[in-house]
């Protein structure tokens, strides 16, 4: 699976990562993993990796570099977008206003 890390710890060897197929986040701990002499990533790097799921979480291993920074802006445009106080929904709300001149069929639905 391919996804962006939104989030890193290279001290703990942690990551959080946003997966391709939109589904719930994986998590990476290094502390599984054999990630040789590479540096840990950093929020924003493409990496595929192998995933399972262990108790309803979804966990990343062997995780691979794909491109590096390649979605650097990723973490901050979710984090405004998550603190955005503005609904966020397709529905068009459309309001009902009264009309200078009724139609015809409104005008036949009450006579009828």
């Amino acid at each position: 699976m391919l996804g962006v890390v939104l989030w890193s710890d290279a001290s703990d060897g942690k990551a959080v990562i946003w997966c391709e197929d939109q589904g719930d986040l994986a998590f990476l701990n290094s502390t599984d993993q054999v990630l040789g002499a590479e540096p840990f990533f950093d929020a924003g790097d493409l990496v595929q990796f192998d995933m399972e799921v262990q108790s309803s979480l979804r966990r990343a291993h062997n995780p691979r570099l794909v491109v590096e920074n390649a979605g650097a802006s990723l973490p901050d445009a979710l984090r405004r977008t998550g603190h955005d106080p503005r609904p966020r929904s397709s529905a068009r709300v459309l309001p009902f206003s009264r009309r200078e001149e009724e139609s015809p069929l409104a005008a036949n639905c009450r006579a009828g």
